[in-house]
Order: structure tokens, then C-alpha cells, then sequence
């Protein structure tokens, strides 16, 4: 496993870091053991360029924008997100979140479905899932929702009880108003890509070519780039190198280690090209970078 904190977690007025596994599963810390139910706050700091990842869950996730606004990637689509919008993301979706303008905070409900009855499961949400395998949908938010939401955002802890209520409330008005036309059949196009993401997470310290990608995936090239810029707005070699500034971000603001020993360690073979890369895509030097922001993470 690997674990780089970029948006701050915060649970239970704690800080966690985001860990995925090799296979860009996020690792999710629950609230309510018992339940599956885990609720967070993420903070991003928009000058130091925040963001989160691409990567899925085996969990459902709602997702409230309280303040500011999230720019997020699910699968191919790009949409904004702000505070009045529910977003509800499915399982094994792959997204990712980045700040467009200031910084931003959102609350987090990651859930699975064994809240409910087994029998209200395999009668009537578990078939619903499995023949809408849709990415992700927009949730109503009533005035009465927002306040609560609001008080568990400013640190009033919910009750079991409040959070169940509130996700049943959510699951019954999606499993009555889903439109059908919104499903999503790109499951093998996304399961070749998810084999290249998992190729770059497992192999970028090493060099990689648009042929190993290709090749791990038994696509061609040409494929594999369409891939890519449908799902990254990238090219290949754009994106493992965007990956490996992530990684190195994470080492500049938690590790003592040089610049040099960063740069080698997430693939670059020559300093002066990660330097420039990092310095285009963070706005400073990485040893600036760490000056300015090392203190916020602490």
C-alpha cells in the first residue's frame, strides 16, 4: 500500500491520511463499524493545489460541497459540484476531486447497504443496483437536510440512528425517480483502463512507455490513448507523470528526504526535468513548495 494525504480527512475531529492499494482502492476508515457507515470532512487548500486522486470504493458515497466548489472526474464525465448539490457516487466507480478557484470543504457519507433489512435488500435495492449500474447521481437536499448536515459539519457528532434515516430517505427517492436512461454500459472499457491505472500505481519508478501500458492491458496503443484522454483528459505519459508529481508531493511535505533522492525515487531520471515539472503544475519549486506548505500539515 501506499499513502500520500493531499485534501486533509478529517473523522471525528482526527486527521487520516487517503490510502489506497495497489489497485487504487481506497482504504475506508468506518465511523460505524458495525454498519459500514463512515463519515468525514475533506479540506482542500485551493494555492496548494489540493486535490484527490483518481481511485474507487467498494462503498456507495455522498458527497456534500459545504463550502466553495469541487471539480470532479467520475469515470469520463467532468461535473462541478458545490453546496447544492447531493452527489451520490455508486461502488467501483473510478473519480477524483480537484479545487477550481478557492478553497473548498465538503462532508463525506461512505456506506454500504446493510443499514437496511436483508429482505428490503434482496427484494428491492439489490436488483435495482444491478440492472441500473449507473456512475452517479444528483440527490434533492431539503432545507431540513441542509441544517443537519450543517451541525454535523461543525463538529456535532450524528447519532447511528440520524445518519440511517437520512441515507434511507436518499436510497427511497433514488429507487423512485432514477431515470433509466442515465445507465452506464462502459464496465469492460473502464475494467482495461482500471489494468492501466493499476500498472502505473504498481510501476512508476521505473520507466514506462505507452507500449507497456498498451501491452498490460492487451490494447494497442492507439487505444490505450483514447483511454486515457476520455478518462483523464491526458495522454499517457501526461498522466503517469502527474502520478508521479502526486507521489512526490506527498514525500516534499512529510519526508526529510532531498529533492533529488524524491525525484529518483518517483521515476524522473533527470532532477532538473522534475523540478520543472513540479514548478509547472504547483507553481513553485519543490524545496519552495515545502517551505510554504509544510507547516499546513502538520
Amino acid at each position: 500500500m501506499k499513502s500520500n494525504p493531499i485534501a486533509q480527512n478529517i473523522l471525528d475531529g482526527t486527521t487520516f491520511e487517503i490510502t489506497l492499494t495497489e489497485d487504487l482502492e481506497e482504504q475506508v476508515i468506518y465511523t460505524f463499524e458495525d454498519y459500514a457507515i463512515a463519515l468525514f470532512t475533506q479540506t482542500y487548500h485551493h494555492l496548494r493545489s489540493d486535490y484527490i486522486p483518481i481511485h474507487w470504493h467498494d462503498a456507495l458515497q455522498i458527497v456534500w460541497v459545504y463550502q466553495g466548489t469541487l471539480e470532479y472526474q467520475i469515470n469520463h464525465e467532468i461535473l462541478t459540484v458545490s453546496e447544492n448539490t447531493l452527489l451520490l457516487i455508486n461502488k467501483r466507480q473510478l473519480h477524483s476531486s480537484r479545487t477550481i478557484n478557492q478553497n473548498t470543504n465538503a462532508l463525506c457519507i461512505n456506506f454500504d447497504l446493510n443499514f437496511l433489512h436483508p429482505k428490503l435488500v434482496t427484494a428491492h435495492v439489490q436488483p435495482f443496483f444491478e440492472s441500473n449500474p449507473f456512475a452517479y447521481y444528483s440527490l434533492p437536499l431539503s432545507p431540513k437536510q441542509k441544517a443537519k448536515l450543517v451541525d454535523w459539519t461543525q463538529g456535532k457528532k450524528p447519532t447511528l440512528f440520524a445518519v440511517i434515516t437520512l441515507l434511507t430517505i436518499l436510497i427511497e427517492h433514488l429507487l423512485t425517480h432514477y431515470d433509466v436512461t442515465m445507465q452506464n454500459h462502459e464496465e469492460q472499457e473502464i475494467a482495461i483502463f482500471n489494468q492501466m491505472l493499476q500498472f502505473v500505481q504498481e510501476n512508476y519508478q521505473n520507466t514506462i512507455t505507452v507500449s507497456d501500458l498498451a501491452n498490460c492491458a492487451l490494447i494497442n496503443k492507439s487505444a490505450c490513448n483514447q483511454l486515457f484522454r476520455k478518462y483523464t483528459r491526458l495522454s499517457p505519459i501526461k498522466f503517469v507523470n502527474k502520478h508521479r508529481l502526486y507521489i512526490a508531493q506527498g514525500l516534499i511535505l512529510h519526508t526529510n528526504k532531498s529533492i533529488s533522492e524524491i525525484s529518483e525515487e518517483v521515476g524522473f531520471n533527470q532532477v532538473s526535468y522534475f523540478v520543472e515539472l513540479f514548478r509547472k503544475n504547483y507553481l513553485l519549486a519543490p524545496l519552495q513548495y515545502r517551505n510554504k506548505y509544510r507547516h499546513d500539515t502538520k
